[in-house]
């Protein structure tokens, strides 16, 4: 009886182990937050990633808008032009934009009305740039093909010297509404005959976008 007794302490002693509520707590709480860091990206990560920056106005970027404007004669106020057309921006540098512009144009003036094709090349430096919007100056020059002459006792082909200032606005989405006015000239710079020239004062605006 006493040797039986105690052959099953021995038996009992060598199969038990106690249990290590320490580890194994630790244990536990290791595996749920690795689950939850699994599950649930980082907070800061997902701000950032949330956050869109704008490249409005940045070194090598392209934009393209939409543009169109009135113009009227200064010293014949019967002379006057509407054009509308597709504008392309290239940011050489920070807020320095060159411009290509393909415009059709409808003139009325004394003679015979007629319409044509301008293409414009100018600078705009946007010298003062806020959160929300911009001002800015420009200048450049065009070419000008017309189905009748302008003025008219003026030629069908043309020089177009302009230079004004104006605003952007943020209006969403990356895209911006313009607005500006500019003294705007039309000559052949003598390389006809007759050479009248007209300058005008143009009111334009546009909408410009990303590509």
């Amino acid at each position: 009886m006493i040797q039986a007794l105690a052959l099953i302490l021995a038996i009992t002693t060598t199969e038990y182990q106690p249990i290590d509520v320490v580890a194994a707590t630790s244990l536990s709480l290791e595996r749920t937050l690795a689950t939850t860091s699994a599950t649930q990206p980082d907070e800061d990560q997902s701000t950032e990633l949330a956050v869109t920056t704008s490249l409005w106005g940045k070194e090598g970027h392209w934009r393209w808008g939409l543009v169109g404007g009135w113009a009227e004669d200064v010293k014949h106020d019967q002379n006057t032009l509407i054009d509308f057309g597709v504008e392309f921006e290239y940011f050489v540098e920070d807020n320095l934009s060159i411009d290509f512009g393909f415009l059709g144009v409808d003139f009325d003036q004394t003679g015979e009305n007629t319409n044509g094709f301008n293409f414009t090349l100018q600078l705009r430096w946007h010298a003062i740039v806020k959160e929300r919007w911009s001002f800015f100056l420009e200048g450049g020059a065009g070419l000008l093909r017309t189905g009748n002459k302008v003025p008219s006792d003026g030629s069908r082909f043309n020089f177009t010297p302009q230079a004004g200032l104006g605003f952007t606005f943020d209006i969403g989405n990356n895209a911006r509404w313009m607005i500006g006015a500019k003294w705007h000239h039309i000559s052949n710079a003598n390389t006809y005959s007759s050479n009248p020239g007209r300058d005008s004062i143009m009111y334009w605006t546009g909408i410009s976008f990303p590509f």
